[in-house]
């Protein structure tokens, strides 16, 4: 037990429980309705009522439940299992009798705080907005949309008001040049908006839209973008060429795509200073510009890290799509995030010994990422806010070193997953045809066929060798090999027309990487097979 849990009470039924909810700069109450200690459980429900300091706990006498019912949601009592002990930041002011029922309707956690804050911004939204959105979706009241005509006649578009609750300029519809956005106030359940390219409409009626709160932008070519009067809480935006994006303070998860115009860099210490002639890079760093540096966001990335600055207290950040990631590039622009979450490619992560520079860091998770040693990964020690770690997929060394040091780290709930050999990081992750599973170009079903017949033939290249025992056989067996992937490869290559310059290198690589142990005059007689497979 660590000693924060040591000092955590124990709820009984009937307690009264306050929490600060930053995001509203309020308290909010919640009361103890069951309890199971054997368990180490309780089942809790949220108090319609929030204030801006701690009440005596008789001015919540009477106090209903609150009902959750913004947006999609049917109207429901907050009564949620949660597990044991009491956050720190939960406060008990006394007990009130039990009234209501005491069984769970879900399990969570003690985060109540965002639920709480959305239905605030739902409760102060005018009325006529909040019924109008709630009776459309029920409704089979049909809307013609003026601007929006069939793509397949050119009629006028009719939206089914229940259904009309995402609008896309690439939908089967046609957007015509006398559209606006006023137009879609005919959907009074529109909450998604997305964008291939800029509209001077769009901000405005954003602006005059507060149940409209998820935001798709691509294409959009600006350099600032201001968004600070709006009521999203997602936004997925392209930044490519973009230099200031300024957030709503309703913002929970951010998306940013393109990698900018520079990929990496080596210190924001220059570019805090601003543009110069030795630091051109400051002309392409992105300036983000959040309530409270982010702090309540969650930001998603695709592959990299774009050079961003503004987002120093961000919640938390995940990374997919990974093939090369240096976690000091994590530490420069998001100092301060609680939880990482990095999905490789696979891919290769660099700089894992740079972890604690990521001081607040409670939750790890890292899932198909190679490249690094035992030595690197840091000890308990050394991430002392470290509640969660999750390992899938890492090499089996890293995996039996984090297992020995962790053991005793109680504190720390420890999954290690999938632990990688060296001959399966040979078949996958260093793989020089991996990349083809999603390129452009390439099917799937090719991809798959290319990948298995380099695998088959590096597992025959790989039992020649530990059965070596001539050296006219070994080569035999190899050069047999690499004739049938070469083969495989050009059989495809007849069928889909897929070899340009980059495959090319890339099946030259993956001859080298099973030719390794060839000895020069036997390489050499490979060359006009590849040449002859390649030529195709």
């Amino acid at each position: 037990m660590t000693e924060s849990e040591s000092r955590a009470f124990v709820p009984t039924v009937g307690d009264v429980l306050m929490f600060p909810i930053e995001r509203i700069d309020r308290y909010g109450a919640c009361q103890v309705v069951a309890a199971d200690e054997t368990e180490r459980l309780a089942t809790v429900a949220v108090l319609a009522w929030t204030g801006a300091a701690v009440p005596d706990v008789t001015a919540l006498a009477g106090v209903p439940r609150m009902v959750k019912d913004f947006m999609f949601w049917r109207p429901e009592e907050v009564v949620m299992e949660v597990a044991l002990p009491v956050p720190e930041s939960y406060r008990r002011i006394g007990s009130l009798p039990v009234t209501g029922e005491t069984v769970s309707r879900s399990s969570g956690s003690w985060d109540f705080e965002h639920d709480i804050a959305r239905q605030h911004r739902w409760d102060v939204t005018p009325t006529e907005t909040t019924s109008a959105f709630k009776a459309a979706l029920d409704s089979e009241e049909i809307a013609t949309t003026p601007g929006l005509v069939y793509a397949r006649n050119g009629d006028p578009y009719e939206a089914r008001l229940a259904a009309a609750r995402s609008f896309r300029d690439d939908a089967g519809y046609r957007v015509g040049d006398d559209f606006c956005m006023e137009s879609l106030r005919a959907w009074p359940a529109l909450y998604q908006v997305t964008l291939h390219s800029w509209r001077d409409d769009l901000v405005p009626f954003l602006e005059s839209s507060p149940l409209v709160n998820e935001l798709t932008l691509t294409g959009h070519g600006r350099r600032e973008l201001d968004l600070s009067r709006t009521s999203l809480d997602r936004l997925s935006v392209d930044i490519t060429g973009l230099e200031r994006l300024v957030l709503p303070p309703s913002l929970d998860l951010l998306l940013l795509h393109g990698a900018g115009a520079v990929n990496r860099f080596d210190s924001r210490d220059g570019l805090l200073d601003g543009p110069s002639a030795e630091t051109p890079e400051a002309l392409a760093m992105l300036q983000v510009v959040a309530d409270q540096d982010g702090r309540w966001i969650s930001v998603q990335l695709t592959g990299t890290v774009p050079p961003v600055r503004g987002l120093d207290r961000v919640q938390g950040l995940r990374i997919g799509a990974i093939d090369d990631l240096d976690i000091s590039d994590v530490a420069e622009c998001f100092p301060n995030t609680s939880w990482l979450h990095l999905f490789g490619a696979p891919g290769l992560l660099r700089g894992l010994s740079e972890l604690p520079a990521l001081p607040t860091l409670e939750t790890l998770w890292l899932c198909d990422l190679f490249g690094y040693e035992p030595r690197d990964f840091p000890g308990p020690g050394e991430l002392p806010a470290l509640t969660s770690l999750d390992l899938d997929s890492i090499p089996t060394d890293v995996a039996t070193r984090v297992r020995a040091m962790y053991k005793k780290a109680s504190h720390v709930s420890l999954s290690v997953r999938r632990p990688r050999k060296p001959e399966w990081l040979a078949e996958n992750f260093e793989n020089p045809l991996r990349h083809w599973d999603g390129r452009d170009g390439i099917p799937a079903a090719t991809a798959k066929q290319a990948r298995t017949a380099f695998v088959t033939a590096l597992r025959q290249v790989r039992d020649a060798d530990a059965s070596r025992t001539d050296e006219t056989g070994y080569v035999k067996t190899v050069t047999a090999s690499v004739t049938e992937f070469l083969d495989v490869i050009s059989g495809l290559n007849r069928k889909h027309q897929f070899l340009y310059t980059l495959e090319r290198d890339e099946v030259i690589d993956a001859v080298d990487t099973l030719t390794t142990g060839l000895p020069p005059e036997a390489n050499r007689t490979l060359e006009p097979l590849i040449e002859e497979a390649l030529d195709d």
